[in-house]
């Protein structure tokens, strides 16, 4: 604990050598979750692209991308003995829900502290929806190609019917530009409110 509070104090003022060594710290008290810690840039942090797998594709740029993409943070790595460096860093790119990365020319060729630019394919809609817009809901997975979108939720009337608060659900997929909701949960009571979560898509 005091070495965690030691880490959070220092954040914001440490220089970059001051941060790499707090990088190689943690993926040595945690070495089971090395990828996402190597590249201390936590969860991914929009709910469009949520976290990947280690080891997902990712297309990459020496400069900039050569199409529009979405930015979803700066990763670095100190890169582990026995294990591929470039791997390392594209996991962590990985762990940030993205499937690009870019800058990737700043690295020196044996450098074993790396850093990217980690972002994620544009999509073709990024605008939201009206309210009301038409939705496909699913229990289970949708039964034909989507491109998701990220977690929704809703927060219901205690007398709502299950229909309405549904509805509202549905109209969350809308703002996010989506036309499908599956892996439905609720709704269910919370105190005086009821609350339903799913999980928003667009048809491919």
């Amino acid at each position: 604990m005091t070495e965690r509070r030691a880490l959070a104090g220092s954040s914001h003022l440490a220089p970059a050598s001051s941060l790499r060594a707090a990088c190689a710290l943690r993926a040595a008290v945690s070495a089971g979750a090395a990828a996402l810690l190597a590249g201390c840039g936590g969860a991914a942090p929009d709910a469009r692209y949520p976290a990947r797998e280690p080891g997902c594709a990712v297309k990459q740029f020496a400069g900039q991308p050569t199409y529009g993409v979405d930015d979803v943070g700066t990763v670095t790595v100190d890169c582990e003995p026995g294990r591929s460096c470039e791997r390392q860093l594209l996991d962590a790119v990985c762990a940030r829900g993205g499937d690009v990365a870019w800058g990737l020319a700043d690295n020196a060729v044996n450098a074993s502290h790396r850093a990217a630019h980690a972002a994620h394919t544009r999509r073709a809609l990024s605008a939201g929806r009206e309210r009301g817009c038409p939705v496909q809901v699913f229990d289970q997975a949708p039964p034909f190609p989507t491109e998701n979108l990220g977690p929704v939720s809703a927060v219901c009337a205690e007398d709502d019917s299950r229909d309405v608060c549904l509805r509202e659900l549905e109209d969350q997929v809308c703002r996010l530009g989506g036309d499908v909701l599956w892996q439905i949960e609720g709704p269910t009571a919370d105190g005086n409110k009821q609350r339903a979560s799913g999980r928003a898509a667009h048809t491919k």
